[in-house]
Order: C-alpha cells, then sequence, then structure tokens
C-alpha cells in the first residue's frame, strides 16, 4: 500500500472510533453497564472501538514508516515464535506471584513496564547472539 492509500484508510477508521466510543459511552449510561460477561451492545460498541483505533495507530505507523524496520521490529521478525512462547511463560509467571485484581494502577503500570521491557529485551538479546527460530 502507498503512503495516500494509508491516509484514506486513517481518514475511514478515525472517526469509527469516535463513533463507537460514543456509542459505547451513551450505552453504558442509559442502556445498560458495559459488562464483558454478558458481550453486551456497550460492550461490543466498547471493543469495536478499541479495534478501530489499534487499526488507526497502525495506519498512522505504516504511512509513516521507514523503508528500513528497526532492530526490534527484525528481532520480534526473527523470533516471532520464541518470543510469544516467552510472553506466555511471562504471563504465566505475573499471574501465579502477584494477585492481579487487588493491585493498584501503580503497581499494575510497574508490572506491565516489567513484563514488556523484559520481553523486548530477550527478543534483543536473541537477535544480538544471532538466535533465529524462524525457519521459513
Amino acid at each position: 500500500m502507498n503512503k495516500s492509500s494509508n491516509v484514506s484508510w486513517l481518514l475511514t477508521f478515525s472517526p469509527m472510533v469516535h463513533v463507537h466510543r460514543i456509542l459505547a459511552i451513551i450505552l453504558d449510561s442509559y442502556v445498560e453497564r458495559v459488562s464483558r460477561r454478558m458481550c453486551n451492545f456497550a460492550y461490543v460498541m466498547l471493543v469495536f472501538g478499541q479495534n478501530f483505533q489499534v487499526i488507526s495507530i497502525l495506519t498512522l505507523a505504516g504511512s509513516i514508516s521507514h523503508d528500513k524496520n528497526l532492530v526490534l521490529e527484525e528481532a520480534f521478525n526473527q523470533n516471532m515464535l520464541g518470543v510469544f512462547i516467552v510472553a506466555n511463560i511471562l504471563t504465566g509467571l505475573v499471574n501465579l506471584s502477584v494477585d492481579t485484581l487487588s493491585a493498584s494502577p501503580l503497581a499494575a503500570f510497574m508490572i506491565l513496564v516489567a513484563y514488556t521491557f523484559t520481553l523486548c529485551m530477550l527478543a534483543g538479546l536473541a537477535q544480538f547472539s544471532g538466535v533465529r527460530i524462524k525457519f521459513w
């Protein structure tokens, strides 16, 4: 895709983010509370809004990206399976060692920062060491 195509996609998805977020707020306030367990319409609108926001961010990043991949992108691309397995193991360690439901917002944020830093460092070290799990 070229950059003008990315911009047109961005102009398509950006308003959809706001429409779905506003619908979720209205439904949450006047119809029923957002509930993941019930998977009600307010929850569906909230998830659509979040998905369109992610698509918009990725489209924007694609339209301003460089011709060459970043080192961290290459590290993740070369070792996707290994990074996925390590991420699952780290998620299990966090869930077993921390009561995440009663953690304060600051503690939850610090856990996410440590998790992301650890995952990026392991992927970067694998790339730097020449470990390549991608075999296709």
